[in-house]
């Protein structure tokens, strides 16, 4: 798929490739703290007050074709076809073992150790509601993250052993990175089209959330209750609100394996579900907010730490105004430059550079015109708003235009650009 002008908006993300460690370091320490939070904010020690008949996982929940669920044995439960099952002392012990563990690998203390036992321990207690009363919930994705971790290179973790390189480039720090998104986008592309084959693509009209909650209690390990929401708005009664959730859930989840290839919607896509996670929270009080903080991970954030070269011609004075501007915002040395004319070993269209500015980021990967401010724009903290707007389901066409007309009256700008029309 070719936007118009050359402008490749297909860019799959990679397996193998050289990338700065930033984004696996973010993996770690959101992935690490958002277990610590989910397992101290929860008390699921009633699973170990509840009779073992209670655990046959409800019929709701399985297919006639899987007489056993896979759950039953990817979560651990088939242990308790031999032993008996823990009590609730047991249950609030393996409980807090996940929370000092995610600590210890939130801190660099033994990480991928940590990470090992965050996913046997987690995906254990969470099996034991998911075979008694509990659907799959988004705390799988928070689950898939520790597997990844645990399956990492042990070198590819910020630690005292290893300390702390967020530029620090290797293969090693990329394909963690893949998987998560190759796991978090299938999971809720699954997700979403399960909506639309169960129940039809006017799913958002039908899912009713106003007025389902006015409160949210919830037992904690640590307190009394984990939290109390009172209604502070219309929201949990309107059901334009409701809608609004349900398009943006479907919108987001049908669409989210499309963060491995089409880079530019990989915002929207998060902040799709992120909004529907608030809408949820604010009309049910069902709390799926940290959830969103592991979606907000599958955007890619090494294009901050990856550098670039931008390539313009220093004879427009116009240009080289720009550029020395924009650069103005490069606080971390993130962007190079270069004239066009020694640019000749970077295997970029000369022709095309004649009319258009262009960026050449270190994946070898090349943007022109409007696009090519799109990637200034995301290595310059201040201009990070831009950088999102540019994002905006539709805006990098009218950029593009705008970019356009620019280019056709340069020579009227000040600076006499010397380019050719």
């Amino acid at each position: 798929m070719f936007a118009s002008g050359g402008n490749r908006e297909l860019r799959p993300f990679g397996v193998l490739r050289e990338s700065p460690a930033l984004h696996f370091y973010l993996l770690q320490a959101v992935g690490f703290l958002y277990l610590a939070w989910r397992f101290a904010s929860r008390d699921y020690t009633v699973y170990g007050m509840l009779p073992a008949e209670a655990f046959d996982f409800p019929r709701a929940y399985q297919s006639e074709l899987w007489p056993i669920p896979p759950l039953h044995f990817t979560t651990f439960q088939f242990l308790y076809d031999f032993l008996p099952r823990p009590s609730a002392d047991v249950v609030r012990g393996m409980q807090i073992t996940v929370v000092v563990a995610a600590l210890a690998g939130f801190l660099g203390i033994f990480p991928r150790l940590a990470a090992a036992v965050v996913f046997l321990l987690a995906a254990h207690v969470t099996g034991m509601g998911q075979s008694s009363n509990m659907d799959v919930d988004g705390g799988t994705i928070a689950l898939c993250s520790m597997l990844i971790l645990a399956l990492s290179p042990a070198s590819s973790f910020y630690g005292f052993r290893t300390g702390f390189h967020p530029l620090k480039k290797s293969v090693d720090h990329h394909w963690p990175v893949f998987l998560l998104f190759l796991v978090v986008g299938s999971y809720y592309t699954c997700s979403g089209l399960n909506k639309v084959v169960e129940i039809g693509i006017e799913w958002p009209f039908t899912l009713h959330l106003e007025g389902l909650a006015e409160v949210g209690v919830e037992q904690a390990l640590f307190r009394s209750d984990r939290f109390r929401i009172p209604a502070i708005s219309s929201a949990h009664t309107s059901y334009a609100f409701s809608v609004v959730g349900g398009i943006a859930s479907l919108i987001g989840e049908a669409g989210f394996i499309a963060i491995l290839f089409l880079p530019r919607y990989r915002m929207f896509f998060a902040l799709s579900m992120v909004t529907m996670h608030f809408l949820v929270f604010a009309m049910q009080g069902i709390n799926f907010l940290g959830s969103s903080a592991v979606i907000l991970l599958c955007v890619d954030w090494n294009a901050t730490a990856r550098r670039a070269t931008i390539l313009y011609d220093a004879d427009c004075g116009f240009c080289a105004r720009s550029i020395r501007f924009v650069r103005r915002f490069d606080w971390f040395g993130r962007l190079d430059q270069r004239a066009i004319v020694d640019s000749g070993d970077l295997g970029v269209d000369q022709e095309r550079l004649e009319h258009e500015m262009g960026v050449v980021d270190e994946n070898g990967e090349v943007y022109y015109g409007a696009d090519a401010f799109g990637e200034v724009f995301t290595r310059c903290p201040l201009l990070w708003p831009l950088a999102i707007l540019w994002r905006v389901p539709g805006a990098i066409y009218v950029a593009r235009q705008v970019y356009a007309a620019i280019a056709g009256h340069r020579r009227h700008l000040p600076g006499s650009c010397k380019l050719p029309s």
